[in-house]
């Protein structure tokens, strides 16, 4: 068993109610692995309980999605107070191979890079560990397999993200988080059809971004889909009733999924929110 916590469900441009959308993973150990660490993180961090004083002690490691800063806004924060706290292990890193070097060279050289005495580099900060394209790791028994998707599309470039689908090593029970994607039903069909839960994002603004699923598309996919599928990534009081639709419903600030070993034997489980 695990269990997968949202410190945030909210856009890049959200409120404190919801703040960014990042999450944990808390392993049946209950050491924790974070998924993503945007600009809200340290503050979203701290609400729970996990702060500048042991965050070092509660966070094993961070798994980034992409570059956006509501994805690693609070990765030079994360950085800087772990390494000069010597009471701290430096924390694990995952992601793709080529999207940790650009993680360093593009958007964490300039502030991390010069330390007394030194010229750092991402690995003074971080225990790495790249991920090739097709490839899973494994973490406290859980194998995380990254998922390639469509973000945004600028010139002749696709900007990717890459989601995850998380399984419990001796369990048959998929979860599919997709990380920022936009709609892309027959692309993600499989990924659909083979995972058991489904964490998608959805943005619910009166106007398409195109850089997110919307709404209103995310509706369209058959009623068996929408049934294992919980929301994220959404703006600040979304008007639609999603529970209504046949969705799972939004993800809510701080609410916990708990992923048992053989969730399909049990009938009765539902997924638990903080406080319940």
């Amino acid at each position: 068993m695990y269990k997968i916590q949202f410190i945030g469900v909210g856009s890049a441009f959200t409120t404190r109610d919801y703040y960014q959308s990042n999450a944990l993973v808390i392993a049946g150990s209950g050491k924790k692995l974070l998924i993503d660490c945007g600009s809200h993180a340290q503050f979203a961090l701290e609400e729970l309980g996990i702060n500048n004083s042991n965050i070092g002690k509660e966070i094993d490691g961070v798994y980034i999605s992409h570059l956006h800063a509501d994805h690693i806004g609070s990765m030079e924060w994360l950085a800087l107070v772990t390494y000069f706290n010597p009471g701290f292990k430096r924390p694990k890193l995952f992601g793709i191979q080529s999207l940790m070097s650009d993680l360093w060279n593009k958007s964490l050289r300039g502030g991390l890079e010069t330390l007394e005495g030194k010229i750092a580099n991402l690995t003074d900060y971080f225990e790495c560990h790249p991920v090739r394209i097709n490839n899973s790791f494994v973490w406290e028994n859980i194998r995380f397999t990254p998922v390639q998707t469509v973000h945004v599309v600028s010139g002749m470039q696709i900007q990717h993200s890459y989601g995850l689908i998380i399984q419990e090593i001796g369990s048959d029970y998929k979860v599919f988080l997709t990380t920022d994607t936009q709609f892309a039903p027959y692309q993600m069909r499989k990924f659909y059809e083979q995972c058991d839960l489904i964490l998608h994002d959805c943005e619910t603004a009166p106007f398409k971004s195109g850089v997110h699923a919307h709404y209103d598309d995310l509706n369209t996919l058959p009623e068996h889909i929408k049934a294992k599928m919980w929301l994220y990534h959404y703006q600040p009081n979304p008007p639609q009733d999603s529970v209504t639709d046949g969705f799972l419903g939004f993800l809510v600030k701080a609410q916990i999924l708990t992923i048992e070993k053989k969730y399909d034997e049990n009938p009765d489980h539902k997924e638990k929110s903080a406080g319940d």
